[in-house]
């Protein structure tokens, strides 16, 4: 029987297109001076395939900034600078606080999620979607030496509500770090991908979290 679902966050609750998409512009009108509108709109799409749904070092986008279009964006830690601010912008997708609520009813829920504490915590409140976790079931890589896929991330997560792997759902978007993870550690891991991609693992896949609702 299952007793807890837990959640990646960036790009399964959270919008994450949407707020780095913002982030971004703000970023690039400050430390570029392009008037016109498409001319400006070209770089910025660019800048969004560098950063590969953010799973790449904020340095490469900074360097393919500079390399292609001679923009530096005036920080000597884009890294850093950028996990500061990022979490300002953060909004849900539409359905997930629907979604959320339904849950609540009838699982503990949790938040398993790779960054840095501050920032990742950050995102979970300014998405408004915090008052539906526990603060100690918001488990963030950063308050530890290892991340997602190590499946002691997913261990202390069920540990901390008081489950078994094997009574816990996770959902995720990046099948090598939270399906795998999941799978790992014991737990019944849900991919969920907007953009169906193929998948011949016995795995099941959602395409938005709404269907948590039918599914659970």
């Amino acid at each position: 029987m299952m007793k807890a679902v837990f959640f990646d966050f960036d790009d399964t609750l959270g919008n994450r297109e949407i707020y780095a998409y913002r982030c971004y512009k703000d970023i690039l009108k400050a430390h570029c001076h392009i008037e016109d509108p498409i001319e400006f709109e070209a770089v910025l799409q660019q800048v969004m395939i560098f950063d590969q749904h953010g799973d790449v070092n904020k340095a490469y986008v900074a360097e393919m900034l500079e390399k292609q279009f001679g923009i530096s964006v005036g920080v000597e830690d884009f890294n850093t600078y950028w996990d500061s601010v990022l979490y300002n912008y953060a909004v849900p997708f539409e359905g997930a606080e629907k979604t959320l609520a339904y849950l609540k009813e009838k699982y503990i829920l949790g938040i398993i999620t790779n960054g840095p504490s501050k920032g990742q915590r950050g995102k979970v409140k300014q998405s408004g979607l915090a008052p539906y976790f526990d603060e100690d079931l918001i488990i963030v890589s950063g308050d530890y030496d290892f991340k997602k896929p190590d499946p002691r991330l997913f261990r202390i997560a069920c540990d901390k509500a008081g489950v078994k792997p094997e009574e816990a759902v996770f959902v995720g978007d990046i099948f090598a770090r939270d399906v795998l993870g999941a799978y790992r550690a014991g737990m019944k891991p849900v991919w969920i991908w907007k953009e169906g991609r193929c998948c011949d693992a016995d795995v099941t896949v959602i395409h938005k979290i709404e269907e948590l609702m039918e599914l659970l």
